[in-house]
């Protein structure tokens, strides 16, 4: 086993992000909440997403821009929008004195940013998926799995409470042993990924690689065998067309009459207006990844699952989660148990719930469970994620690791579902010296 060995005992956080945008500026802000002060430069293209997140949480302005990283942060301190900001990384990298990196640039960069990250021999944070294209992958694959510092995937759902209650309920063989899963996504913020940057191949590979990795490291976690092959199916039926890439709703002639005009939402749908640098036409001649799709997964052993997902469901049709099938019984895993949302889109409401039906008890004899995550993002994932990487930082134990391996896997079960898309054949997991 190699030796990891983050922050020395006394030594002071030092985080740096690349690449921030909600992801990126969020995790700091997160940082400063649990270790204040510890925030040290940031770099990006530009700062503007950074300054209008930070202006939010400083009382000039929404927090909106701040998405699913949201926080209840409070007393953020003011020069925290002074932090030192650089375009270039190897600058930031000559003139700061940095430990630890949060990597949450486009995905196609994230290779990149990681060999210069070994580089300097800091602790690396990385935004899930680890990399889009196989030789990226693979490169990251090899950069890390033998890296001496802490090097994590951000996979955020797994550190909420109701997947590492799921996990320890397979664990304790509360199902029995485990045969089968279904698993689906229907995603009713949907259309948001066809309205900003994520619409490409070049900048996600797919929703695979965008949506679907955290579905299937939780669903690999909780199942706790390594894949052996996958196939998959996909089309795009919904988005896309022959609009211009630069036509947003705001001033479109058909936004009171376009089905998926974010105005015509609003009036009929009662759905909030997003941002406004999330107002792309979801009809434009860009788009070229699929919006739905479905893959079936054969572990090792011969367990099973089946995986959908789905970027068009009602604003009130969400649904994520699944059933996992063992010989003892079955557990109902609900993300979305019950949520209510306001007029900006915060949920003020939500839980998560777990079901557990034996097979040798009476039919009205279950076991229920529920998890409440009102106000909290990713199902009250985002800061136990947060704590857990602090606990791997300063070489506490903590149970949710999201280990460069996981990350791994993840990446290659969603590149074998697009070859088998494009091929249609099963495809065998290609998975290297683990």
């Amino acid at each position: 086993m190699k030796n990891i060995v983050g922050l020395q005992k006394g030594e002071k956080l030092k985080v740096a992000c690349i690449g921030a945008g909600c992801s990126g500026t969020g995790q700091l802000i997160m940082f400063e909440q649990f270790e204040p002060g510890c925030a040290v430069a940031f770099c990006d293209l530009n700062r503007n997403l950074f300054d209008t997140i930070v202006d939010g949480y400083l009382g000039n302005g929404g927090d909106d821009a701040a998405g699913d990283f949201k926080t209840e942060v409070t007393g953020l301190r003011p020069s925290f929008r002074n932090l030192p900001f650089y375009t270039d990384v190897d600058e930031m990298f000559a003139k700061e004195d940095i430990n630890t990196v949060v990597i949450a640039t486009y995905c196609k960069s994230h290779a990149e940013m990681v060999e210069k990250c070994v580089k300097q021999g800091v602790n690396i944070l990385l935004e899930k998926p680890i990399a889009i294209t196989e030789k990226d992958v693979e490169e990251v694959w090899m950069l890390l799995k033998d890296y001496h510092k802490v090097a994590t995937v951000n996979f955020t759902m797994r550190g909420a409470p109701v997947s590492v209650a799921a996990k320890k309920h397979v664990q304790n063989g509360d199902i029995g042993k485990m045969v089968s899963v279904q698993y689906v996504n229907n995603v009713h913020y949907g259309d948001a990924y066809f309205r900003k940057w994520m619409r490409t191949k070049e900048n996600i590979g797919n929703l695979f690689l965008q949506k679907a990795t955290h579905d299937l490291d939780i669903i690999n976690s909780i199942v706790g065998l390594k894949p052996v092959s996958v196939a998959a199916f996909g089309s795009r039926l919904v988005y896309g067309g022959d609009k211009p890439n630069d036509l947003i709703c705001d001033i479109c002639r058909e936004k009171m009459r376009c089905p998926m005009s974010v105005y015509k939402l609003n009036l009929e749908a009662a759905k909030p207006l997003p941002p406004k640098h999330q107002r792309l036409c979801v009809y434009a001649k860009e788009i070229d990844i699929d919006d739905n799709q479905t893959m079936i997964i054969q572990y090792e052993g011969g367990v099973t699952a089946s995986y959908c997902q789905t970027f068009n469901a009602p604003q009130h049709g969400g649904c994520r989660g699944g059933r996992f099938i063992g010989t003892g019984g079955i557990m109902k895993l609900q993300y979305y148990g019950e949520f209510v949302e306001n007029s900006k889109n915060e949920i003020i409401f939500g839980n998560s719930q777990i079901d557990i039906t034996k097979y040798n008890t009476k039919p009205g004899t279950k076991i229920h469970e529920v998890y409440d995550w009102a106000g909290h993002g990713h199902f009250d994932g985002t800061e136990y994620g947060m704590l857990a990487k602090l606990d791997l930082l300063h070489g506490r134990p903590t149970e949710v690791e999201n280990t460069i391996e996981e990350g791994y896997i993840s990446a290659r079960m969603c590149l074998a579902a697009q070859e088998s898309i494009e091929t249609g054949k099963v495809v065998r997991l290609k998975l290297n010296r683990l």
